[in-house]
């Protein structure tokens, strides 16, 4: 990289840094005005809710990002682009015989860069926040510890654990049900009002009964399979209700226990592509400002940012008929995403876009 490709990534990074924080710190403000009314009711003290707040904002900061990413790097990528063409520092770039796709090169691999950070806060990052994240909101919204409701697991020999009420914070569950199978492949149920984790087994306090259908009934104190947990029953949770928050690996765990879950399977697919919606999306933008008069950049600036809000409306409805089955898993996925990198190949291969770029 010469010197000019250094300038032009130190500005990208600049302008990124006050979009994400402009656009993150009002989404997320927003969002605190909106619950003032449940804030309002927060039984504790103002120090506990204060540190409350901070964490909620700690934790919901990677996971708005991973929402809003993609578009706040075109945002940021066009405002650069705006920003060197009011300097005039694009023509002697251009006109020493530069390409175009040359002269943005570094917005592209910083593009690519965010793109890949976005994937080491999807599978490393997110997922450790994930439980804490969901147990302060629920907490802030209903002033009361995280319940989840008619829980169910399956794991991968077809054995399941149905929950009706189940407290992540104690590892207690209220009315138990495991359909499991015995030694010798019979069905067996296990019932029981409650049950507590206990580090490796379901304890059943209050006595459970193991029922072999149309042979035997007998009372137990205790249940265990190595996949029936808590990290499981927490994994089912999340899928159901904050699918968003899962992993690659939380997917594929989720698609080994159920093939035939199609929302896992677009999903899963979806964070294959998305790494690359930060680069795609720029490329798309990009053409529309990189020209050189003002009026000009500032239409092309309503044109590339009307074309990304096209893309998220694809993404979104191709994501939503692949998690119905409509359509296959991978069209669900990446559909939005390779047909808008083909529109984007159009635009800087046409001789009208080189034009108006050179």
């Amino acid at each position: 990289m010469d010197r000019f490709d250094r300038y032009l990534f130190v500005v990208f990074l600049r302008y990124w840094v006050v979009v994400s924080g402009a656009v993150l710190g009002t989404f997320l403000v927003l969002h605190l005005l909106g619950n003032s009314d449940e804030l309002g009711q927060f039984q504790g003290s103002k120090a506990e809710l204060a540190g409350d707040l901070l964490r909620w904002i700690g934790f919901n900061l990677p996971y708005r990002w991973l929402e809003f990413g993609p578009f706040l790097t075109l945002i940021a990528g066009l405002a650069t682009v705006m920003h060197l063409a009011k300097r005039r520092e694009w023509t002697p770039v251009l006109t020493s015989g530069r390409s175009a796709m040359r002269a943005v090169l570094p917005l592209l691999l910083g593009a690519l860069l965010l793109g890949m950070l976005s994937m080491l806060v999807r599978e490393q990052v997110q997922p450790r926040f994930a439980e804490a994240r969901l147990a302060l909101e629920w907490k802030l919204d209903d002033q009361a510890a995280w319940v989840m409701k008619d829980l169910s697991v399956r794991s991968r020999d077809d054995q399941r654990l149905l929950a009706r009420s189940y407290r992540p914070a104690e590892g207690f569950i209220e009315g138990l049900e495991v359909y499991a199978h015995g030694s010798a492949g019979e069905d067996v149920l296990v019932v029981a009002d409650s049950a507590r984790w206990s580090g490796d087994q379901w304890d059943l306090p209050q006595g459970g009964r193991r029922i072999v259908p149309g042979q035997s009934s007998v009372v137990v104190d205790s249940f265990r399979h190595d996949e029936l947990g808590p990290a499981d029953l927490l994994r089912a949770a999340i899928a159901r209700a904050s699918p968003l928050d899962l992993s690659s690996a939380e997917l594929r765990e989720v698609l080994e226990r159920d093939s035939h879950h199609r929302l896992a399977a677009t999903l899963l697919w979806a964070w294959r592509a998305a790494p690359f919606s930060h680069l795609v999306l720029l490329l798309l933008g990009i053409p529309f400002v990189l020209r050189f008069d003002r009026r000009s950049s500032m239409e092309g600036l309503g044109y590339g940012l009307l074309l990304s809000i096209l893309y998220f409306v694809a993404e979104i409805l191709l994501r939503d008929l692949g998690g119905r089955g409509a359509v296959p898993p991978v069209l669900g996925g990446c559909g939005a995403l390779v047909l808008f990198a083909g529109v984007a190949a159009v635009r800087w291969t046409s001789p009208g876009s080189r034009r108006a770029a050179g």
